[in-house]
């Protein structure tokens, strides 16, 4: 943080506002933790532990909304999707879905990713009814 909330000071690295007295020392441990979450959340992504990766992020922003969190959070859904559309044309429903939850998470509800649940449910259930499986025309 360079300025103070409070009264728009420059700051240098003391808990407490040099011009009004502000104590900054939970807004700089948020910022802080902020920090330590947005690391933790690039190290799993490149473990390939999406899920905490997801999470990690998530709870970054939840303690600074740092452009640097958003722009991996808009990474991170983007890479989802990827994941999505890979996972839908190998027909592996349980990653589908898992990966549907991952942007549950990143987007919050919305209709889109409702449709995409029940879409691949529906999937699912077939393919289950099923003993051969689908062609490319039955997605079709």
């Amino acid at each position: 943080m360079r300025r103070c909330p409070c009264c728009n000071a420059r700051l240098n690295d003391a808990p407490l506002c040099p011009r009004c007295g502000a104590d900054l020392g939970r807004v700089l441990s948020c910022e802080q933790l902020a920090k330590q979450w947005l690391a933790l959340s690039l190290q799993t992504l490149k473990a390939g532990q999406t899920a905490v990766a997801v999470h990690a992020v998530k709870r970054s922003l939840s303690y600074r909304q740092m452009p640097e969190a958003r722009i991996f959070r808009e990474f991170l859904i983007r890479h989802q999707y990827t994941s999505l559309y890979d996972s839908l044309a190998r027909q592996d429903w349980q990653s589908a879905c898992r990966t549907v939850s991952n942007l549950h998470i990143l987007q919050g509800d919305n209709e889109a990713l409702s449709r995409f649940q029940e879409f691949i449910d529906h999937l699912s259930a077939r393919s289950t009814n099923h003993s051969e499986p689908f062609s490319r025309w039955h997605l079709l």
